[in-house]
Order: C-alpha cells, then sequence, then structure tokens
C-alpha cells in the first residue's frame, strides 16, 4: 500500500512527526518513507513549483492523504482535478482548528476528493488493508541502479504490477533485454518474494553497467509502443489548446513522459518520446510548460 500525502505549501514538521516514522530516499524530488504502522509515504518536494513530481507521485500510489491549510486556493483545485484524473479513488482529508473545512467541503464535494473522510490533525488515522496488484503482470520502477561488489548490478524502484519472486525473469524497459532476479531486499532484508506496493531492491543478473543507461523498468510485458490511439477527456478548466502544447506529460507507472497529440482523421493518436508497455489505462495528463498559479491539469488520456 502507498500514500501519497499531498499539501499545497511546504509539510510542516507538525504534520511530517505524526505520519512518518522513517525516510528513505530521494529521487527526482520525490521524498520517500515508512509511516508509523509500516506503509510507504511519498510525498513531492518541489510541489507547487512543479508539477512533475505531483504527477509522479499519483502514479505510484494506491490513496491519497490531503493536508487541508488555512486558505483554499487555486492550488486546491489542481490537486483535486489532478486526483480527479488520476487512477486514485481512496483517500484522507487531514484538517486542523485553523483550515477552512466548511469552504473545502462546499467547493469539492463534487470531487472524489471531496468524499474522501475528513479526519482532524492528530486523530489516529485508520490503516487500510493491504490490496492485490489490479494488474496480472509483473512491472517494477528503476528509480535508481548501481553496481554492488560480489553482487552486481542492482536497481531500487517500487514494485508497482503483481507479486515478484527470487529467479523470475523479465525484459528490461524499454531495451527489451531478458533479465533474471537474483535477489530481494526489503527495508535491507533478504527476501523470497515481494508484494505490489513495496520499495524493493533487486539484484539482476544477465545485465551489464552500460545496460541500465537508458532503461526505466522491468516488466514480464514484452510488448511496447511509443505510438497509441487514445481519447482525451479534456478538463473543462483548461483553456489551452493540447496540440499546440509543447508540455504535455503523464506519468506512466512512475516514469514521467512526455507526449505529443496528434489528429489522424477522425482518431488522435499520442506519441510518447519514450516506449512504454502496451496497456489499456487511463493516465492523467498535466501541461508541465505553464506555471504554478494556472491550471496545469489538463484532463484525461485514455490508452485504447
Amino acid at each position: 500500500m502507498i500514500t501519497a500525502l499531498l499539501s499545497t505549501k511546504e509539510l510542516k514538521d507538525e504534520i511530517l512527526n505524526q505520519t512518518i516514522s522513517k525516510k528513505l530516499d530521494l529521487i527526482n524530488n520525490i521524498q520517500m518513507a515508512v509511516d508509523k504502522k509500516n506503509e510507504i509515504i511519498v510525498y513531492p518536494v518541489d510541489y507547487p513549483s512543479s508539477i512533475n513530481s505531483l504527477l509522479r507521485v499519483l502514479s505510484i500510489a494506491d490513496r491519497a492523504m490531503f493536508v487541508l491549510n488555512e486558505e483554499i486556493s487555486g492550488l486546491d483545485a489542481e490537486i483535486a482535478l489532478s486526483i480527479e484524473n488520476s487512477n486514485i479513488n481512496d483517500g484522507v482529508v487531514v484538517f486542523s482548528d485553523a483550515s477552512d473545512i466548511n469552504s473545502f467541503s462546499k467547493f469539492f464535494s463534487n470531487f472524489k476528493l471531496g468524499k474522501f473522510r475528513q479526519i482532524k490533525l492528530g486523530d489516529t488515522i485508520p490503516k487500510e488493508s493491504a490490496k492485490k496488484s489490479k494488474y496480472n503482470f509483473s512491472y517494477v520502477s528503476i528509480d535508481k541502479h548501481f553496481i554492488v561488489k560480489g553482487i552486481g548490478n542492482v536497481i531500487i524502484g517500487f514494485n508497482l504490477g503483481a507479486e515478484i519472486r527470487k529467479g523470475d525473469r523479465f525484459h528490461l524497459i524499454p531495451s527489451m533485454k531478458e533479465v533474471t532476479i537474483k535477489s530481494i531486499q526489503l527495508m535491507d532484508v533478504d527476501v523470497q518474494s515481494a508484494a505490489n506496493g513495496q520499495h524493493v531492491g533487486l539484484a539482476l543478473n544477465n545485465v551489464a553497467e552500460n545496460d541500465m543507461e537508458n532503461n526505466y523498468a522491468i516488466s514480464s510485458l514484452s510488448e511496447i509502443s511509443e505510438d497509441f490511439q487514445c481519447v482525451l477527456k479534456q478538463s473543462s478548466f483548461y483553456k489551452i489548446d493540447p496540440f499546440l502544447s509543447k508540455g504535455l506529460t503523464i506519468s506512466f507507472l512512475g516514469k514521467n513522459l512526455s507526449v505529443g497529440l496528434e489528429k489522424t482523421g477522425e482518431n488522435l493518436r499520442a506519441k510518447f518520446n519514450k516506449p512504454m508497455v502496451k496497456l489499456k489505462e487511463g493516465h492523467l495528463i498535466v501541461d508541465s510548460s505553464l506555471a504554478a498559479g494556472k491550471n496545469r491539469v489538463v484532463g484525461r488520456l485514455e490508452i485504447l
């Protein structure tokens, strides 16, 4: 279970001390941590100046924890729209005595965020039951890679697909080179398997150091593409022509990808800057070329 911890302002120590037990890696402006119940928490450290880390956080999380600040602003609306167009359906809103919870409930009652359970700061946040992966394939992000003497090539990332086991064979994405899991570690402890949502370290066989340079995941799927037929469900709040924007971005299971949209007759095609596995799914799409304060949420891109 991975929780996205979100706020329109820098998270205060008061919040972090009540939710986080231990910080883990900081990668691509995403802080990883474990909470008091030893569940994974991720949060963007550079939002709202950049929306890219928010995009990535939402693509790997199972639920959201939104910290409501004193005043409602356009950034609250941006987070609400981001969650609305993401694949997250569960979460909580944490408020304090200073939070304008009444205005929040009024403005966002029709959004997924407005329907999340509301919990006062200091109250116990309920532990969610572990969920099985919604995917029947394996997929692990490569957030870091390095060589360990006596072990070989090691990757660090999130298991975002089905359970993985020592000895499983996968493909590097996008090179498609076949690799085998030599060993698995969770919190520096050797294990035989890792479930969905866990932050893992994997030692790989049949891979050289230069094989890792342009690969961003390992997967049991063997079909990839950078060109997909799609449908764009554009947000009514995004007023720019998306076909003219140079900053359209999605995050596919933790990897941010630039996308260009093209009309071909009655069809719409999305072309990405890197190949990704063929998966019919919807993705939050944002315009990362816009500055904070502008509505950067384009809508939802449905891959057909």
